[in-house]
């Protein structure tokens, strides 16, 4: 058996993707190219024609001729794990162009030119009411978070007003321990200048008495001069 010489497109594999999978029939399309300087007969096979439908399974493609064949994945069936099943395409030389795809496969003896096997994978989205609500869902964990994070805001600026509070009146306390104390001392300023005004009466009166002493004195020795004059 020789290369395949067939150009397919996706080459390698089938993959089926839809949110209703299983539920809805899922079409996909293969794209078969014939790029040799032959005609070809074709035709597409499954291992499941209760789970797939392929249309058309069998065609003659000419010389750089492509087709595009329906692949589908039938409505109301359990999805398979992913590589189980596989489409197969099939080619031989057909260069008699009067004779029919179906004809020239019933008269071909032997194995076809040309055989590839293309896997099936399945991929479920989910519904749209799920991501919706998966979105509602995030966007109300970062509504709580955004909260949470206002909430500790609050706590702080509470708590730093609390402290600047406490600051100030902590100040306010200084500030009137300091105005006691300086009424204190000013009080005690006066006391002692009162004192010291007391004291300097105190000396007064007794300049004054010895004043009055002296001249008394005087006024004796005057007395006693003219006694002795006499």
């Amino acid at each position: 058996m020789s290369d395949f010489a067939l150009k397919l497109d996706p080459t390698e594999r089938i993959t089926y993707i839809g949110k209703k999978l299983g539920e809805e029939p899922c079409p996909t399309t293969l794209k078969i190219t014939n790029p040799t300087s032959d005609r070809q007969a074709c035709k597409v096979k499954c291992t499941s024609n209760e789970m797939f439908r392929i249309r058309p399974p069998v065609f003659a493609l000419k010389p750089g001729e492509e087709i595009s064949v329906k692949l589908t994945f039938n409505a109301g069936k359990t999805i398979p794990d992913s590589g189980k099943h596989y489409f197969a395409v099939y080619y031989i030389k057909a260069t008699d162009e009067n004779k029919a795809p179906r004809a020239c496969w019933s008269d071909h003896k032997g194995d076809p030119t040309g055989t590839k096997r293309l896997y099936i994978d399945f991929k479920k989205e989910e519904g749209e009411e799920k991501k919706g609500e998966e979105k509602k869902g995030e966007e109300k964990k970062g509504e709580e978070k955004k909260g949470e994070e206002k909430k500790e805001e609050e706590k702080k600026e509470g708590e730093e007003k609390k402290e600047g509070g406490e600051e100030k009146k902590e100040e306010e306390k200084k500030e009137e321990k300091g105005e006691e104390k300086k009424d204190e001392k000013k009080a005690e300023d006066e006391k002692k200048e009162d004192k010291k005004e007391d004291e300097k009466k105190e000396d007064e009166k007794k300049e004054e008495k010895k004043e009055d002493e002296k001249k008394e004195d005087e006024k004796k020795e005057d007395e006693k001069k003219e006694e002795e004059k006499k």
